[in-house]
C-alpha cells in the first residue's frame, strides 16, 4: 500500500488530454464519455484513461459518465505553450507522486538521481505499477511541464531549473 497521498497515474500521453480538451471546447464544454469513444472510434477504456488523466490534472470533471471542461481546462486552452506548461507543472507539483519526487530530488546536492534509484522508489511506492513504465510516464509528463528531465547518457533523472 503506497503512503498516503501517493496515487498511481494512468498510462497515457498528455497530447491525448489536450485533444480531449479541444474536443470538449468544440462541443460546448460537456460530452458523454461513451459518445466520445464512439465518435473517435476508440475503445471506451482508452477514452476513460484520458479522462482520468485530465481529471487528475484538474482540467475536467467527470460527473455521471460525462466529461466537463473545468475553468482550469478553459484557461489551459486559452494559454500559449509556456502558459500551458506552467499549468501542468503546478498541477503535477500538487500530485502526491510528483510532489514526492520533487522533494526527493531537492534533497540531493545536484538535484538528480540515477534512474535505478528512482525505479527503486517507484517500486516501493506503487508496487502494482511496473516501475519502468511508470518512470517513462513521469519523465514524459515531467518533460512537457519542464519539471523533470532525464539524461539517458548519464543515466540521471533530474529536477529542471525553476
Amino acid at each position: 500500500m503506497p503512503p498516503s497521498g501517493i496515487n498511481p497515474i494512468p498510462e497515457g500521453n498528455l497530447n491525448w488530454v489536450f485533444g480531449l480538451l479541444e474536443l470538449l471546447e468544440d462541443r460546448g464544454g460537456r460530452e458523454d464519455g461513451y459518445k466520445i469513444a464512439r465518435d473517435l472510434h476508440m475503445k471506451f477504456d482508452d477514452v476513460l484513461r484520458v479522462m482520468k488523466i485530465a481529471e487528475i490534472l484538474g482540467l475536467v470533471s467527470t460527473p455521471a459518465g460525462d466529461v466537463v471542461l473545468e475553468p482550469l481546462g478553459r484557461k489551459f486552452l486559452e494559454s500559449d505553450v509556456n502558459g500551458r506548461k506552467l499549468i501542468i507543472r503546478e498541477q503535477l507539483r500538487n500530485h502526491g507522486l510528483f510532489s514526492y519526487l520533487v522533494r526527493l530530488l531537492k534533497a540531493q546536492e545536484d538535484r538528480s538521481l540515477t534512474k535505478e534509484v528512482v525505479l527503486e522508489h517507484l517500486a516501493m511506492l506503487l508496487p502494482n505499477d511496473p516501475p519502468e513504465r511508470l518512470f517513462n510516464r513521469i519523465v514524459g509528463w515531467g518533460r512537457f511541464a519542464e519539471l523533470f528531465g532525464y539524461n539517458k547518457d548519464s543515466d540521471r533523472f533530474y529536477l529542471d531549473q525553476e
